[in-house]
């Protein structure tokens, strides 16, 4: 009884698990942790140079929507300002020509807690950053500022100006504005700029030699208060003018916050190279990550990790190479980098592969943000047609595709809704996307998903023991039922007033001194007794032993009644003798013949039992008299109980069974003119008896 019960609870357990596995795989999409779509209707399609930004202007928790455009015939920049609502608020005409590659600035310089924007205008001979201040909830002041001055070129299609951001280099309480100006040709500003608003100073660092690339990041690697800036930097397609020398290197730079070096360029030595630096945020403190890389086959990448004085601590040759560059992000407590095939790759300090993580296709662009403002940036993998949104640990991805998006610079946003999850502003150089994202507050469903699956799992495997015990006690009535049956049979077969009837008439022969008559019919006997009680679980029997049984009977009854009746069986030639046939069937019906239609009659009669075989191999057999008139065909009160349980068995054993055994009744004659009954059973083929 114990082991039934612990081998029960095993089963239960293992179902348990097996619905939970089962609830995992095919739970819908709508039960992931993170959702995210692409709005409906929100597309637009953007003119040349368009750039649209969404920033929460006056942080009452819906943003603002800056449209910065150009004039068609003049090239003439024009900012255009929206309420959250949707209503234009304002324009302004900035003066000279669009840039047509910058990153939008905005952020509370002075500390009032309303934001500024800052965007880029150019002439042929400066360029200009304008700063939209607003004043009060409404009301906004444009200011001018000029940035550098550029050599008279048509070089509007080569400058490249990446926000870094705001920062407090000079730590007065007050924010600057960060940016690096760059251009294709040496001969023009490759720079970083600060912008103090609040002291209206414009600081530039010395000239790079190399191509500035990426975003510059902003970090306090020293821990002295004031930040340092991370320059990336590429030194290849340079278009030289004399005299200044091409550079053959690309370096790892860093500023001190008055945009002075803080040590010597890192160089890698390479052409067609390109060099990154970033911090790293361990428990050990901070550090200075350098990785380097060939946009040349020949060439292996390294990677070095540096103290925060620019010693070197190690230098490591590594395998990959083709990287993106690693975005500005809140969290730098480890080393990643972005490979162009798909990889994301982490290092450990000592410049060994900690971890990989397949993306699954080309890699375009890689941006943080921190989408639902829980205080942990969200990563943007823009992939082609793609956009895949994953948590800062890389699980959870939301793929959303977009038709339109190209593999061109995105530029996004965050659209704040106060009240509602924000919306995602992603916005290549013709079109804008919104796209909705946050966590699924469906998600917990998914739990009572698996619970769902568990309960149906372990009620299936309930059911099944409630249905198999049920069937089992079904089949245990039913055998039971159909053993006393066959019991009953027996019993009405061994008649007292047969047995003693057929002794007596044994014991007469023996005192007649008809010995020989005595002895073979005492051998019948008890060859029909043995017959009756022997094999009480057997259903069926051959054909021959069942007409043997019959011939037997009617053996002894002649003998008790001489010539009272006569009978004569008629087998056909070639039968099959060894068919099962159900037990009892033909002897019950001879019987009823007997007992029933011939020995009730004042003369003599006629018991004839014929058996036949068709060319499908089916039974036929006949059972006929010339008895009394007994109305077989209409009233069951003329049956035997032999007969009446005989049809049971045959029901029974039919119900198992597609073709059925048939037993037809014919009465001949009537009541004042009898001629007898005939009883005809047909047996498939092809009939069984097992249950």
């Amino acid at each position: 009884m114990r082991k039934n019960s612990k081998k029960n609870w095993l089963v239960y357990l293992m179902l348990g698990s097996l619905g939970a596995i089962v609830g995992y795989l095919f739970q819908p999409h709508s039960t992931e942790r993170y959702v995210g779509r692409l709005m409906s209707n929100t597309s637009q399609i953007l003119a040349d140079g368009q750039k649209n930004l969404y920033v929460d202007i006056d942080n009452d928790g819906n943003s603002e929507e800056i449209i910065y455009y150009h004039l068609s015939d003049s090239r003439q920049p024009v900012i255009n300002l929206y309420k959250s609502d949707g209503v234009f608020q304002n324009a302004w005409y900035l003066e000279g020509e669009i840039v047509e590659n910058f990153d939008f600035i905005w952020g509370d310089c002075n500390l009032d807690s309303l934001n500024e924007v800052y965007v880029f205008s150019k002439t042929n001979d400066w360029v200009y950053l304008y700063c939209l201040f607003p004043l009060s909830i409404g009301e906004f002041e444009l200011e001018k500022v000029p940035v550098c001055k550029m050599n008279e070129n048509d070089i509007n299609s080569h400058l490249v100006i990446h926000s870094g951001g705001l920062a407090d280099l000079n730590n007065d309480g007050f924010n600057e504005v960060v940016f690096t100006l760059n251009s294709r040709y040496s001969e023009q500003p490759r720079s970083v700029f600060a912008y103090d608003g609040h002291n209206k100073e414009m600081k530039q660092s010395p000239e790079i030699e190399m191509q500035l690339v990426g975003s510059p990041v902003i970090f306090d690697i020293n821990k002295d208060g004031a930040p340092e800036i991370f320059l990336s930097t590429f030194n290849s397609t340079n278009q030289g003018f004399p005299p200044r020398k091409q550079s053959l290197n690309s370096a790892s730079v860093i500023l001190n916050s008055d945009l002075s070096y803080y040590f010597n360029p890192i160089l890698y030595e390479s052409r067609m190279s390109i060099s990154s630096v970033f911090p790293l945020e361990s428990p050990d403190g901070n550090f200075i990550v350098s990785l380097s890389w060939s946009l040349s086959e020949n060439e292996k990448a390294r990677i070095q990790l540096l103290k925060p004085s620019g010693e070197l601590i190690s230098q490591n040759i590594i395998n990959e190479c083709n990287f993106i560059f690693d975005p500005a992000r809140s969290d730098w407590s480890k080393i990643l980098a972005f490979h162009r095939d798909g990889w994301v790759i982490q290092y450990l300090e000592d410049g060994t592969v900690a971890d990989r993580i397949d993306l699954k296709g080309l890699i375009n662009q890689v941006a943080y943000f921190d989408i639902d403002e829980n205080g942990i940036d969200e990563v943007l993998v823009v992939q082609g047609n793609r956009l895949t949104i994953l948590r800062n640990d890389f699980s959870h991805p939301v793929e959303i595709n977009i038709p339109q998006l190209s593999i061109e610079k995105i530029h996004f946003s965050i659209k704040n809704r106060k009240g509602m999850p924000n919306l995602l502003s992603i916005q290549n150089e013709h079109h804008q996307f919104l796209v909705y994202y946050s966590e699924n507050q469906f998600y917990w469903f998914r739990f009572l998903l698996y619970a769902l699956f568990i309960f149906a799992f372990l009620f299936a495997y309930w059911l099944f023991l409630h249905l198999h015990h049920n069937q089992l006690q079904h089949i245990r009535y039913t055998n039971e039922k159909f053993y006393k049956m066959q019991l009953d049979l027996v019993r009405n077969q061994l008649d007292p007033h047969f047995l003693f009837n057929a002794l007596n008439s044994i014991a007469f022969s023996i005192n007649t001194e008809d010995r020989k008559t005595a002895y073979n019919n005492l051998g019948l006997f008890s060859k029909f007794l043995r017959e009756a009680i022997v094999s009480l679980d057997e259903f069926s029997r051959s054909l021959e032993e069942e007409m043997d049984y019959v011939k037997n009977y009617m053996v002894l009854e002649k003998f008790r009644f001489k010539e009272k009746f006569t009978y004569d069986i008629i087998v056909s030639p070639g039968i099959n003798k060894s068919v099962k046939i159900p037990k009892l069937i033909v002897f019950t019906f001879v019987e009823s013949a007997l007992k029933k239609g011939v020995l009730v009659k004042r003369l003599p009669g006629t018991i004839q039992i014929m058996v036949d075989m068709d060319e499908n191999q089916s039974i036929f057999i006949q059972v006929a008299d010339d008895g009394v008139f007994r109305d077989l065909e209409k009233s069951e009160m003329s049956f035997t109980k032999n007969m009446q349980m005989m049809e049971q068995v045959i029901a029974y054993f039919n119900s198992f069974n597609s073709n059925k055994i048939t037993i037809n009744f014919n009465d001949k004659g009537s009541f004042e003119e009898s001629k007898g009954s005939l009883v005809t059973i047909t047996i498939p083929a092809d009939y069984s008896y097992f249950v």
